[in-house]
């Protein structure tokens, strides 16, 4: 049996021990004797300890203590984070310039067909690199073919983001799945018990249909959650109704006391297209309810411009308030969750419940005086002189677990309607590029200008304001979750690449590479964390060994690999401390970490100018493998066949990360792109490696086409209906090129054994299969060499042997 205590004493207790969304953080110090990644790190920020996980057996009474409970406050770090400075100019980058040419640069056997492509080898010989559009659906398959014809590999950052994407994913669904969805069904079930006890209690009073209503609304999560929620009220089933059918901005049937007006603002509405499972949440039916019932904690509202709605929200309040083991369930579900991507920007129940009890002594106990609008307009004004709501603010609400406040969000609201534009020229169309903007890239403003979008009125203006808002970020503002600890791995791709990087990444063809590397990286973070991060909103009116012997190199982007590392690391001493992560998945973390800090000290290496030693080079030559475990190791496996299931084998992916009246921004990942880089061969000269990058996608789709998952984006991509990628990245992109040698003008999707019915040799056969992406279904058990069970054993040695 729940242990009940007086209301303002629970109060009084969670908020002594619980942390909430607030502007003040928690100071931290610096400690000299932790070691950094690498030398480019100065020492590390260390941070106090986690929050206890259960509140305090005994405080001092609840009146007295109201009025001197300190205001809930932003988390603060307490793994040891390292603050990786961006490189400057000096010293300048020790290697050698990059030729202007091919004819001296070697190329291993294994790509001379790719190469036999005159556009791409006029691109490599101009910028030192190029990017052909790929089919892999996997990273590693681009370096996988480096078992049997070795050719140098370019191990790129996009890699090394997509397996902490990958490995990230894992440890939160699996975390949902098995601890978190069990909490939540608990929770639910004992908040909709004590709503129909608080409508017995009321029964009767000016607050009995507010009573009602808050128990329909706990139906309507139970519905949601899969469980039998009883005699289901006619306001309960037309809320589950628009959760179910997904449908667009509209009124609650509960929680909006005023009407929708979806063109004005967002203010009284709730944005039903948000509760349709997206992201990783498709894998199950149990991810599915889990995230159907967590949009209604956190997509609908108590609004607090409206006494009427924030009424239903104080009596919400009052049943966490009032029982100990249920505010303990929702601190539970809150605070990992608040580690991992962020507060909660609108008010939390706690919140409310304090302010109610602050404006009328007692109410908790006795909810009378909460029947009066005069009493809760004065809750509405203490909240907003305890806090504000940034991102949409005109729409402020108290929600039972709200989605989190995110600074990437927070500058594209701000960089929209009604703060950039005018009433008939609104801004309701951002884009990452304004973020990269935000963080201060030429580049991204460059593009931005160009379409025409600085030329919005108060863009610049505004601007400025986010420019100066996360440059005046310190370390433990972006140490304070993982998800801001990513976006500041992400800021070295849209940062200057000066004196100190090779000459090729100096030039504006490698600036949009970085940044669709960046924007790439992103889309899955907002994939990943799309339950939980807050929207903006604009209101819009084996072999012989070869002869070649290939040097590998790595991208040197030592900056972005060791703050990746540092996120590697912060979330799992974060999930270690709250027993959220069983042993396998802390050895796929351990194992990441270091993967990520050998790359990061082989880049510093390179921009040094120093050689790759033997132990590194043929350390890179088996990273595909590397990759390969990765992605088996973050794989999710069908019981019945033992395969990875099938949303493990596509890196596409997509994401929604803004809204306007009638359209959606996606952000969306394609296959796997390739790259192809002349690298110094630490010898004098150089050599064409190839690697993985991602392909990136950003477009505005219809409202009333709803949003996308990623079973259905791949069906477009596979269809050739996915809408054309963004025009700046011509700058580096190869597009089309001759058929492969011996391929002619054959179909895509051909088996090895049509092509050899078609009498094509082995080495048209491989042409083939090369310029197809390098497909799995030519190469089942992915050892690089395809087709080896249909052609001759001698041609396919023949082949592998230069013969």
């Amino acid at each position: 049996m729940r242990r009940v205590i007086p209301a303002a004493l629970a109060l009084a207790m969670i908020a002594a021990s619980c942390s909430g969304g607030g502007a003040d953080t928690t100071t931290t110090t610096t400690t000299a004797g932790t070691t950094a990644p690498t030398t480019l790190a100065p020492p590390p920020v260390t941070t106090a300890a986690p929050l206890p996980t259960t509140p305090p057996t005994a405080v001092p009474p609840a009146q007295a203590q109201l009025a001197s409970l300190p205001r809930p406050g932003a988390m603060s770090p307490f793994a040891t984070f390292p603050d990786i400075p961006l490189i400057a100019d000096e010293p300048a980058y020790g290697g050698p310039s990059t030729p202007g040419s091919l004819a001296d640069a070697a190329i291993s056997p294994s790509l001379e067909a790719e190469l036999a492509n005159p556009a791409l080898r006029d691109a490599l010989a101009a910028n030192g690199f190029a990017i052909v559009p790929g089919t892999l659906r996997l990273f590693h398959q681009a370096y996988l073919t480096s078992d049997y014809e070795p050719y140098p590999v370019f191990v790129t950052i996009d890699a090394a983001y997509h397996v902490w994407h990958l490995a990230f994913s894992k440890v939160l669904r699996d975390a949902e799945e098995q601890r978190m969805l069990p909490i939540l069904e608990e929770l639910t079930e004992g908040l909709l018990a004590a709503a129909r006890a608080q409508t017995d209690e009321l029964a009767g009073t000016p607050l009995a249909d507010d009573a009602r209503r808050v128990e329909e609304w706990f139906q309507a999560a139970a519905v949601l959650l899969g469980h039998d929620a009883g005699g289901l009220g006619e306001r309960a089933a037309a809320e589950v109704a628009l959760a179910e059918a997904a449908a667009d901005v509209e009124s609650s049937p509960i929680t909006s006391t005023e009407p929708c007006r979806p063109d004005v603002s967002a203010a009284f509405c709730v944005d039903y297209s948000q509760f349709k499972p997206r992201g990783h949440y498709t894998r199950s039916e149990d991810l599915s309810r889990y995230f159907r019932a967590m949009s209604l904690y956190g997509q609908s509202g108590f609004f607090a411009d409206e006494p009427g709605s924030l009424r239903l929200g104080a009596l919400v309040a009052r049943l966490l308030a009032a029982d100990l083991d249920l505010a303990g369930l929702w601190r539970a579900l809150y605070e990992p969750t608040a580690f991992l991507v962020g507060l909660a920007d609108d008010y939390t129940p706690f919140e409310v419940a304090l302010a109610a009890e602050a404006a009328a002594p007692g109410s908790l106990a006795g909810p009378a005086p909460l029947a009066d609008d005069a009493t809760m307009a004065a809750v509405a004004a203490r909240l907003a002189g305890q806090r504000e709501v940034r991102i949409n603010p005109e729409a402020a609400a108290m929600r039972v677990m709200g989605a989190r406040f995110v600074i990437d969000s927070f500058v594209l609201d701000q960089l929209t309607w009604p703060n950039v534009g005018t009433e008939d020229d609104r801004r309701v169309r951002p884009s990452p590029l304004d973020l990269a903007a935000a963080f201060g890239s030429a580049f991204a403003y460059g593009i931005q200008d160009a379409a025409g979008e600085t030329a919005y009125q108060n863009y610049d203006a505004q601007l400025d304001e986010m420019r100066a808002e996360l440059a005046a970020r310190s370390i433990a503002d972006w140490a304070a979750t993982v998800y801001d600890a990513w976006l500041h791995a992400l800021e070295p791709m849209w940062a200057p690449h000066g004196m100190a990087y090779p000459d090729f990444m100096r030039t504006d063809a490698w600036a949009a590479k970085a940044h669709q590397t960046g924007f790439g990286s992103y889309t899955e973070l907002k994939h990943d964390t799309i339950l939980y991060a807050k929207q903006g909103f604009a209101a819009e009116g084996g072999g012989d060994p070869p002869a070649f012997e290939p040097r590998h190199w790595v991208e040197p982007e030592p900056v972005a690999f060791g703050r990746l590392r540092a996120v590697v690391d912060l979330a799992r001493d974060g999930l270690n401390a709250r027993d959220l992560l069983p042993d396998a998945q802390d050895e796929l973390l351990a194992e990441l970490s270091d993967f990520l800090g050998r790359l990061e000290r082989i880049a510093t290496d390179e921009l040094a100018g120093l050689p790759i030693s033997d132990d590194d080079n043929d350390w890179l030559e088996g990273v595909g493998h590397w990759l390969e475990w990765f992605w088996l190791a973050s794989a999710d496996f069908d019981e019945e066949t033992g395969v990875p299931a099938p949303g493990d084998e596509d890196v596409a992916l997509v994401a929604d990360i803004f809204r306007s009246t009638f359209g959606i921004l996606e952000l969306g990942t394609g296959r796997v792109d390739l790259i192809y880089v002349l690298v110094p061969d630490d010898a004098g000269g150089f050599q064409v490696a190839r690697g993985g990058v991602y392909s990136y996608y950003e477009f505005v789709s219809p409202a009333d086409l709803g949003r996308l998952t990623d079973e259905e984006w791949r069906r477009l991509l596979d269809g050739g209906e996915a809408p054309e990628r963004p025009g700046w990245q011509a700058a580096f992109l190869v597009e089309g090129g001759e058929p492969a040698a011996g391929a002619g003008d054959l179909p895509a999707g051909l088996f090895c054994r049509d092509l050899a019915a078609q009498g094509l040799d082995y080495t048209a056969a491989h042409a083939y299969w090369v310029a197809e992406g390098s497909p799995d279904r030519m190469d089942a058990d992915r050892n690089g060499v395809p087709c080896e069970t249909v052609y001759p054993a001698e041609e396919v040695a023949a082949f592998l042997g230069g013969g």
